[in-house]
């Protein structure tokens, strides 16, 4: 019991830290625990060679799972890298600023990139008790990137943004495909990423466009406010490249 209490407590200190922690790690470290308590008990050592030893097996682990309630998850990389005290500030000064510039939920976007594989296959599946194992298979693995953008209110969700590796895919020549008239703004790029020319050609003909006409029919304020993240695809001097055209939408990172 007390291996177990003193167990959870260093893998939620693991946690906190953002250091990864699988069970070949967690066993290892519970056989230093129970040997450091066993070293501290009084007579436990004229008694080790009738005692059972513990080996911190397969079965231990999966019974430690459950007595401590436990489990697996798959680590983000921007979560883990998130700087969290620096995000505390942030918020507090964004909100700070958004109610002294007097902006409303309407008024302010946010737009961000995300991968999407959408030919990818599970990784595991579940097979009846008479199988022994499944034959194996070539999972694909074709990626896509799409740019998601809406307002706070959620009352305008800007036309997606999607990055293809391909230009004019077989099923595009196939269909007689017009891309302008698709419901996203497609774009291409070798890898599926978004860079800066593609990223400032979706602002200026597709988020800006539709952020004023959106302001102009609610007849609110010709004033937008956009926050991003640092991602490389996002450009320093992005308000100089809406200045001529959009000066009203201002952008923070």
């Amino acid at each position: 019991e007390e291996m177990d209490r003193l167990l959870a407590i260093w893998i939620k200190d693991r946690q906190v830290k953002g250091d990864a922690t699988n069970q070949d790690i967690i066993c290892h470290k519970a056989k230093i625990i129970y040997d450091d308590i066993k070293k501290n008990v009084p007579g436990s050592s004229s008694n080790q060679d009738n005692e059972e030893e513990f080996k911190a097996s397969r079965g231990w682990f999966f019974r430690f799972k459950k007595r401590c309630g436990i489990h697996s998850v798959t680590m983000h990389g921007e979560a883990g890298s998130a700087d969290k005290k620096e995000a505390e500030k942030f918020s507090i000064n964004f909100q700070k600023f958004i109610k002294d510039e007097g902006y409303c939920p309407q008024q302010v976007f946010n737009a961000d990139e995300t991968g999407l594989f959408w030919e990818r296959m599970s990784s595991r599946t579940f097979i009846t008790k008479e199988e022994k194992k499944l034959p194996g298979h070539k999972a694909m693995k074709d990626r896509l990137t799409l740019m998601c953008s809406s307002n706070a209110s959620g009352d305008l969700k800007i036309k997606l943004l999607l990055v293809y590796h391909s230009e004019n895919p077989r099923i595009f020549k196939k269909n007689n495909v017009i891309k302008s008239k698709l419901p996203v703004h497609w774009k291409y790029n070798q890898k599926s990423w978004v860079i800066q020319v593609i990223f400032n050609e979706w602002i200026l003909e597709t988020f800006a466009p539709a952020v004023k006409k959106f302001l102009l029919e609610k007849e609110l304020p010709l004033k937008a406010f956009l926050i991003l993240d640092n991602a490389p695809s996002h450009p320093k001097d992005l308000e100089e490249i809406l200045h001529e055209n959009y000066p009203f939408i201002k952008v923070q990172y």
